[in-house]
């Protein structure tokens, strides 16, 4: 990422321009207009390809997320060496799914979805008498709520959102 010269690029947030997140090999380029955006990743697929590295387009994608409800239907046309990306609406980012509407409903769901199955796995578990109940609330506790809780931190809530988890914590 040094080597590709983007720092003057990206969003500023506190004063500060962020071009990228990144964790492992899990990439994020972040850019406040279409142009950026297409010079940000034209710079980093140059760099990589230096170092002989290359940007894989069938994994690469691209997330729009307006300013705006006016400009939301504009899908930006972005190519890795005349290959266009693919647009998407949501993704899965680290574990949690990004969505360009901003809302956390579909994260929400899914995690629920996961902390469920954790419980249904566990139904041996929760109908043997002869294992204790602070044990199985332990196990609970570290087994099916960090399922359901993973990346909470980043949740917007809406209330609707709150009353599927309460639903859930029941």
């Amino acid at each position: 990422m040094r080597q590709a010269d983007i720092n003057d690029m990206g969003i500023n947030i506190g004063g500060k321009d962020i071009t990228n997140l990144r964790y492992a090999d899990d990439t994020a380029l972040l850019s406040d207009n279409l142009t950026s955006m297409k010079r940000i990743l034209h710079r980093v697929n140059n760099a990589g390809q230096q170092a002989g590295l290359l940007l894989n387009a069938k994994k690469t994608k691209v997330m729009h997320i307006p300013a705006s409800k006016e400009t939301s239907n504009v899908e930006p046309d972005i190519k890795i060496d005349r290959t266009s990306l693919e647009n998407v609406d949501n993704l899965k980012y680290l574990g949690s799914i990004k969505t360009s509407d901003g809302t956390c409903t579909k994260d929400i769901s899914t995690r629920i979805a996961m902390a469920n199955q954790g419980m249904v796995s566990l139904n041996n578990i929760w109908k043997d008498k002869s294992i204790p109940k602070p044990l199985k609330f332990k196990l609970l506790k570290t087994l099916v709520w960090p399922r359901m809780l993973y990346g909470c931190e980043t949740w917007t809530m809406r209330k609707a959102d709150e009353l599927k988890i309460e639903a859930a914590e029941m």
